[in-house]
């Protein structure tokens, strides 16, 4: 089938809290990197842009190294959210940084246990790498040998507390003059921000609920880049920090899990602890809403259809993209925390990625009527041993008929995204 582009013009009323920046045009999109994940955005206002991505790994390295190859050539990234440290959503990052500069890069803040059971994962299905390894020993300092300039840890929630609005209060940027009208700035609230010491480069931790806003000389733009995770529950890592514990003592260090991952003897060790006591290995995973924070004028849109199956004249009435990594929301208390988080920006979204690459053990059944105006769900998903994506879910989103669905694979045309001009 030929690709079809349609045009479509919306009319939505701005509320005034933002400043009159028409023209502003947004890009994102969903690249066909097969078992893994890369999403780029972009937003222009006159020459200035920002851009930022979302994972960048996958199994099918071929398709990943073309795919980061295109997002380079963007040019600089302002910031990189990895959602968490599967080699799948993260082996991509090393090309990233040799081919193009990234301002700040934006991760879960991870226990050594967790990174003791991220690598134990790897181990257990022979993705673990050298690579991966000198990164797990100290992220910052590795990112930053390789150009980044800011490395930021968000702080997560933890599921089996009573919930609250885990949320910072949202502040205006700080106004300089040195703004040029050209400039577009991305920044965290400073009430988010505690910074670490660090050699070289800038390290720090974002509190729960922090959220980047973007601005410009004139004011605050009507977008937001909201990350958000899970801290795992201690119930659910008892018996592996047990098995850790008693394995290679207490106060085992992220240096020292490396230096074991290097040797057989610790590999074999680590995976037993890995397969006999860790329940859940996607317990720590960070979604992302990109969007607006209130309903924009769209002046147009376009969006290819060529790969649906049924080509629709009908285009989003909202742009809000929502990323979630391999979320495991199908249990209770970590969609309740999620949902609450996310319910500022529920009317917003029209784009959903399905967690973990359409996996029926992560996904929950009330994500597709949670948000009124959702048009369409992705999956990214490259050949498996799985069985991703499920049927299941498949079967479960197209029984809503206004909904789309869309399965992001390695094939080239795959990818699904889409430009806006608000």
């Amino acid at each position: 089938m030929d690709r079809l582009e349609l045009k479509c013009v919306f009319t939505h009323t701005l509320p005034l809290i933002f400043k009159d920046l028409s023209g502003m045009d947004v890009t994102m999109m969903q690249h066909p990197v097969g078992q893994g994940g890369l999403f780029s955005g972009q937003i222009q206002l006159g020459n200035a842009k920002a851009r930022w991505v979302y994972d960048c790994g996958s199994n099918q390295m071929d398709r990943l190294g073309q795919e980061v190859m295109g997002v380079a050539n963007g040019g600089h990234v302002d910031l990189l959210f990895l959602s968490h440290l599967d080699s799948d959503h993260v082996n991509g990052v090393d090309r990233l940084l040799a081919l193009t500069t990234v301002g700040e890069v934006v991760l879960p803040y991870l226990s050594a246990l967790e990174y003791a059971g991220t690598v134990g994962r790897d181990i257990a299905t022979g993705t673990l790498s050298v690579t991966f390894l000198e990164f797990l020993a100290d992220p910052a300092k590795w990112l930053i040998s390789r150009g980044v300039g800011t490395v930021s840890y968000v702080h997560s929630v933890d599921p089996e507390k009573p919930g609250r609005d885990e949320r910072v209060t949202e502040q205006e940027g700080e106004r300089s003059e040195a703004f040029s009208d050209q400039d577009l700035r991305v920044a965290w609230p400073s009430s988010a921000v505690k910074k670490r010491a660090a050699k070289k480069g800038t390290v720090q931790d974002i509190a729960i609920g922090g959220a980047l806003s973007v601005m410009t000389r004139a004011g605050q733009v009507n977008w937001v880049l909201a990350p958000f995770a899970h801290k795992p529950p201690k119930s659910y890592t008892k018996g592996f920090t047990n098995a850790i514990d008693k394995v290679f003592g207490k106060g085992l260090t992220r240096s020292a899990i490396a230096g074991y991952a290097r040797t057989a003897d610790g590999r074999k060790k680590l995976r037993e602890c890995y397969d006999h006591f860790w329940e859940d290995h996607n317990l720590v995973s960070m979604s992302l809403y990109a969007g607006p924070r209130a309903t924009p004028v769209i002046s147009t849109m376009e969006m290819p259809f060529n790969l649906w199956k049924r080509p629709s004249p009908t285009l989003p009435r909202e742009i809000g993209w929502l990323a979630t990594g391999d979320a495991h929301l199908a249990r209770f208390g970590r969609y309740r925390a999620w949902s609450e988080f996310f319910s500022s920006y529920v009317e917003r979204v029209g784009v959903l990625v399905l967690p973990h690459h359409g996996s029926w053990h992560s996904y929950n059944p009330l994500l597709a009527s949670s948000f009124p105006n959702l048009y369409a769900c992705l999956v990214a998903a490259g050949p498996n041993q799985y069985g991703h994506p499920d049927s299941r879910i498949y079967k479960h989103v197209r029984a809503r008929r206004l909904l789309k669905w869309h399965h992001v694979s390695e094939h080239p045309d795959s990818g699904f995204g889409y430009r806006a001009n608000i």
